[in-house]
């Protein structure tokens, strides 16, 4: 699996996965403003946009990126992935043992 496929795993689906679970726990809120805003009209459906804007503006980038620079775009989100699905899964785990 590639550094995108990483991307998608963590920053996308990983993400998407562990929010929409905490949402749904008593006491969890999105930190992210405009993030909870658009959650007040649907939270899933409102990730999936973001997500998609973001992999759509990263994607342009990276295409535009001259080698070997252009490695950093889909690493950048592999890593922020993986830092947002590891901190959401520390909020679960401390709202469940709360």
């Amino acid at each position: 699996m590639g550094l995108w496929g990483i991307a998608v795993l963590c920053f996308g689906a990983g993400d998407v996965v562990t929010t929409a679970v905490g949402l749904r726990l008593t006491g969890v809120v999105e930190l992210q403003p405009l993030a909870a805003y658009l959650f007040e009209y649907s939270a899933v459906g409102s990730m999936l946009v973001l997500k998609a804007t973001v992999f759509g503006g990263c994607y342009v980038v990276w295409r535009r990126t001259p080698q070997p620079y252009c490695v950093g775009v889909p690493l950048g989100l592999a890593v922020l992935g993986t830092l947002i699905v590891v901190w959401n899964l520390r909020v679960l785990l401390l709202t469940t043992l709360a």
